[in-house]
């Protein structure tokens, strides 16, 4: 079984390759998406500075903080996107029967649909998660030791695979309805919005109910902890460091929607 699962992964990698290779084939298109990345996410994070640039603090988080906050999140995002972007795809696969070929090769159809090419522009929110990230980390005065390393890592890890699973489970349902996209877009815009800014900024009801959704997990228990503003939990503090497990049991149950709703596929004209 562990021989299969190595087997798996070697070959994925060299199929993510040769997509990347593809891909590289068109240099200005490659500068272009990358661009339209970086534009797109460094506009989201603008709102951010042109919110910050009237009061000091939002929710007793500094600009400092909420940068850092907001980099951690764009970190996890990233951390998804830029190998398995073209699940954002899947919709057209399936209502064109492209993905017929996938069903006859003789590996899991999941893995050669998301090596078959890259998402460029997933690069740019890549560049601008690293430039907002590790320019915050110079303004907040982190002390990065190990358990701080550690917990920051296994933030990002977990973060990546909350968010890929649920626009996996989201994508899921395109072999019933042919067509995901909304319900995707409106995952994406939740995340990307209260994801980005401290729990503390809503009353305390809806902290309370933020805090019992995978959302809370992607960044701001972790920024919390790693900042030092334990104090303003609304969870115990071992709660706030289950990033990563809770990450890894929504994968699990992402992978068993994915096999069950993958049996619904018809291909064009059936």
């Amino acid at each position: 079984m562990a021989d299969g699962f190595l087997r798996t992964v070697r070959l994925a990698w060299r199929m993510e390759r040769a997509a990347w290779r593809g891909q590289m084939q068109y240099r200005s298109n490659f500068l272009a998406m990358v661009a339209l990345g970086v534009v797109y996410q460094g506009a989201g994070f603008g709102i951010v500075l042109v919110v910050m640039h009237t009061v000091d603090a939002i929710g007793g988080w500094s600009l400092e903080e909420i940068a850092f906050l907001y980099g951690l999140r764009m970190l996890a995002h990233a951390a998804w996107v830029v190998p398995l972007g073209h699940l954002w795809s899947l919709d057209q696969a399936v209502r064109e029967a492209q993905f017929d070929r996938y069903l006859l090769r003789p590996m899991n159809p999941f893995v050669q649909f998301l090596t078959s090419r890259v998402e460029l522009n997933a690069f740019g929110d890549l560049l601008v998660a690293l430039t907002v990230f590790g320019y915050s980390c110079t303004l907040v005065g982190i002390d990065f030791t190990l358990p701080v390393v550690l917990l920051l890592a296994a933030a990002v890890c977990g973060g990546a695979l909350i968010e890929v699973s649920v626009q996996l489970v989201l994508a899921c349902a395109v072999f019933r309805t042919l067509n995901t996209s909304a319900l995707r877009n409106l995952a994406d815009a939740v995340f990307g919005t209260l994801g980005s800014y401290p729990l503390t900024i809503f009353p305390a009801f809806s902290q309370h109910v933020l805090a019992a959704t995978p959302i809370a997990f992607v960044a701001y228990f972790p920024a919390s902890l790693a900042l030092g503003k334990e104090e303003g939990l609304p969870v115990p503090h071992w709660y706030a460091l289950l990033s990563l497990p809770v990450g890894i049991l929504m994968a699990c149950a992402a992978a068993l929607v994915w096999k069950s709703q993958m049996r619904h596929y018809q291909s064009a004209g059936h």
